[in-house]
């Protein structure tokens, strides 16, 4: 007995010892204090800034915005909110509404972090003349006043919803034509009674018939199809969904062999893509004016009056990576979880090429900088950049 009890002895001494070593080997994270801004200056309609704490769990903090009239507060209403670290990051969110004030505003943001301190602050721009459209949908680009753009949305029947959102528009009487068709994307709206066989070519009763192509008595003059920037098939879910796409505002002249081919295999592809989350979509037509290609700069409808044909046509997409989040855009602020690209083509006799390439694809960035307009404004600005600046065609099946 005394020998099995010496031998359990021992034993106990090499577990304690071995216990004693193995604790050299464990080492401890130490997260160094730090607060700072996830950007230092937001857009006039943006709606909140993003204060990140870094600290060991368990840290007290405390944060305090300062500000004119107090433009800028925390979501309970109050200025100040303290609490502990649950874990080694927290996002602290400022809320404040559209800068209207005509010019840029300060708010100081102090932070104490267990025993450190840290001054920031951000500056919210003024809120100009360029505005979004007045509804918050992330499709919107932002609108501009000073061109005689012609702004409309239509409304429909989905379901049991009487004035579901169809799609938004701009429309420049200059050119016979919307410039973009912003519109959601998802199942609900592309299946259900909707039969374009029932619908009709016709004037947009939102916009002055003398203002647009005249395509009741038939199609462009020449090789043009009535091409539709919103596609029919997009809208089956009701007949009136369905008829408005044949709208005049929501036609161009297109090259009837790159409607047929290339453009209208972009469109199914483009139906491919749809999520839970739902696929926001910017259809539009780019003039370049007087134009080289093998089309004409130009054409003429059943009236005679002149419609320019587009140089090129695009698709700007937005969509969650996931598909299935259930977050809206402007709740996403880890641009991950987020792809964006643009299809971008030559408007030209493709003939019967239906194939789309990594070529035919560029970044939201750069298509700004080619229309001028700004997309996706309903990005978080802290992401906004980043998720503009990537194109990355396998993301969409495209090699």
């Amino acid at each position: 007995m005394l020998k099995v009890a010496n031998r359990i002895v021992v034993a106990m001494c090499c577990v304690f010892a071995a216990m004693l070593c193995g604790c050299e080997d464990v080492v401890v994270e130490v997260i160094k204090s730090n607060a700072y801004l996830r950007t230092e200056v937001v857009k006039g309609d943006s709606k909140n800034c993003a204060v990140v704490l870094e600290a060991q769990q368990g840290t007290s903090y405390c944060v305090s915005i300062a500000s004119e009239g107090d433009w800028a507060k925390f979501s309970t209403e109050n200025t100040v909110t303290e609490g502990v670290m649950e874990s080694k990051t927290k996002i602290v969110y400022i809320y404040f509404s559209k800068n209207a004030s005509g010019e840029s505003r300060v708010a100081n943001v102090d932070v104490v972090l267990g025993g450190e301190t840290f001054s920031l602050s951000f500056t919210q721009e003024s809120y100009d003349s360029t505005i979004a459209f007045v509804r918050d949908w992330a499709e919107l680009p932002v609108c501009k006043e000073e061109n005689n753009y012609i702004y409309n949305t239509h409304y429909g029947e989905m379901g049991s919803k009487t004035n579901a959102r169809n799609y938004t528009y701009c429309f420049d009487p200059k050119v016979r034509a919307s410039l973009w068709v912003a519109y959601p994307l998802h199942k609900c709206y592309t299946s259900g009674s909707g039969n374009r066989n029932n619908s009709s070519f016709g004037f947009d009763p939102k916009v002055d018939d003398e203002l647009q192509a005249n395509l009741g008595r038939g199609s462009y003059n020449g090789w043009y199809d009535r091409g539709h920037q919103l596609p029919a098939a997009d809208r089956k879910c009701s007949q009136q969904m369905m008829d408005q796409t044949f709208y005049a505002t929501n036609m161009t002249p297109q090259q009837y062999n790159f409607n047929q081919n290339k453009w209208g295999a972009l469109e199914g592809r483009v139906r491919n893509m749809i999520c839970t989350d739902t696929l926001y979509v910017v259809t539009g037509a780019y003039f370049e004016g007087e134009h080289d290609s093998s089309i004409d700069s130009k054409t003429t409808d059943k009236s005679g009056n002149n419609c320019p044909t587009p140089t090129y046509y695009y698709k700007a997409l937005l969509r969650t990576k996931k598909g299935n989040t259930g977050k809206s855009i402007s709740e996403i602020d880890d641009a991950a979880q987020l792809r964006a690209i643009v299809f971008w083509m030559e408007h030209t006799n493709t003939g019967e090429d239906t194939n789309i390439t990594a070529s035919d694809c560029i970044s939201v960035a750069e298509l700004e900088a080619k229309i001028g307009f700004t997309l996706f404004p309903m990005l978080n600005d802290a992401i906004e950049q980043e998720v503009k600046a990537a194109a990355v065609p396998s993301e969409w099946g495209v090699n």
